[in-house]
């Protein structure tokens, strides 16, 4: 499958088990919020049900994007209130992509940085294409991630803004997808650039970092007047009503994973060296703040080696700006709990240091 939820396929299990340690997704980063976001959940849900169920009941049919219900809560969540920029949600990032697909429908999207393989795939549905950017063809739409699995360049909100009036200049549009920016600061995102910023969309969700994935809850931030091109494209009511109150309460607890970021700085590097030190071929931290460890260059051979030790890590798809097509990547989740990381050393074959383990995971950021 030429999606990304086809990495999962052939998963074992999405759990720790006896014979298992599962490190093909993110499961220990709820404790290192500051916030506990379940707790947070329950209570939205508990108020649901004392007033009498109403967003069970409302069909938002007068806010069928969300904005009125989601917009403020963005706003404040980028310390923005007010400013010019319209919220649209759909039900998660993934169908957000899907619609967004349809501005390059029979043209072209520059693909800017390694993307997951979703957005190009269903460009390709709607009869466009997706070449490396600037390999010649100019592009309706020029899409990247922030950020990028293992490509800085638009780290820095001045190239997002640099690259945004390049592609003003030829009339196209700039789509960002951000869904794993919940890994970096609120001040990182591109959606700061939406007020000044015509032609850009950025996308995010509630996925990464908050382990909310079941509220199938994305939005996109963009100017005012990009707000039209946008409901073209993306489908009314897609999220529920108790989505967009529980996503409310959540965005309005602002920037709670300071912790989180922390804690995988401090603990990516110590286990890229554990990998190397057991043999794993050529791990390649992702970029800042993401939680992965990646092998480029064979990655079905060194997942394999993984599952020989009864650790699971995944092959993701990649549509690759060099390669100018979809290929795969090898990838783990650093284990960011002490006794995951225990369980790593043991299944890698050595014996913990423990204070090295307790400097890993605890200790306080340099």
């Amino acid at each position: 499958m030429s999606l990304a939820i086809g990495s999962y396929e052939k998963l074992r299990d999405l759990s720790d088990g006896s014979d298992l340690l599962n490190l093909a997704w993110t499961q220990d980063e709820g404790d290192l919020l500051s916030v506990d976001v379940m707790a947070a959940v329950s209570a939205e849900l508990a108020a649901e049900v004392a007033e009498g169920l109403p967003y069970v009941r409302d069909y938002l049919v007068k806010d069928p994007y969300g904005e009125a219900l989601l917009g403020p809560a963005v706003g404040e969540f980028f310390d923005a209130p007010g400013r010019p920029v319209s919220v649209t949600c759909g039900a998660g990032v993934g169908p957000l992509l899907h619609g967004l697909s349809l501005l390059a429908a029979g043209g072209t999207v520059e693909v800017v940085t390694d993307v997951y393989p979703d957005y190009p795939h269903w460009v390709a549905r709607a009869k466009g294409r997706c070449v490396p950017y600037g390999s010649g063809p100019r592009g309706d739409v020029l899409l990247l991630e922030r950020p990028a699995l293992a490509d800085e360049r638009f780290a820095g909100l001045d190239a997002v803004r640099e690259l945004c009036a390049v592609a003003a200049h030829r009339g196209a549009v700039v789509v960002v997808d951000e869904s794993n920016a919940n890994y970096c600061p609120p001040d990182f995102s591109a959606a700061n650039l939406a007020p000044e910023v015509p032609n850009l969309i950025v996308v995010r969700g509630l996925s990464k970092a908050y382990g909310l994935g079941g509220l199938r809850l994305g939005y996109c931030v963009a100017s005012a007047p990009m707000a039209g091109r946008v409901r073209e494209a993306v489908s009314p009511l897609g999220p529920s009503s108790l989505s967009l109150r529980i996503a409310r309460r959540i965005l309005r607890l602002g920037d709670i994973t300071a912790d989180l970021r922390a804690a995988i700085a401090r603990t990516k590097p110590y286990v890229r060296d554990l990998l190397t030190e057991a043999g794993l071929p050529d791990p390649v931290p992702a970029a800042r703040g993401l939680p992965y460890l990646l092998f480029p260059h064979d990655p079905h051979r060194a997942v394999e080696l993984l599952a020989e030790r009864g650790i699971q890590a995944k092959v993701q798809p990649v549509w690759s700006t060099s390669a100018g097509t979809l290929t795969e990547v090898g990838r783990l989740s650093v284990p960011l709990r002490e006794d995951r990381l225990h369980e790593l050393h043991t299944r890698l074959g050595r014996t913990p240091h423990c204070a090295k383990v307790v400097d890993a995971t605890t200790s306080p950021a340099p």
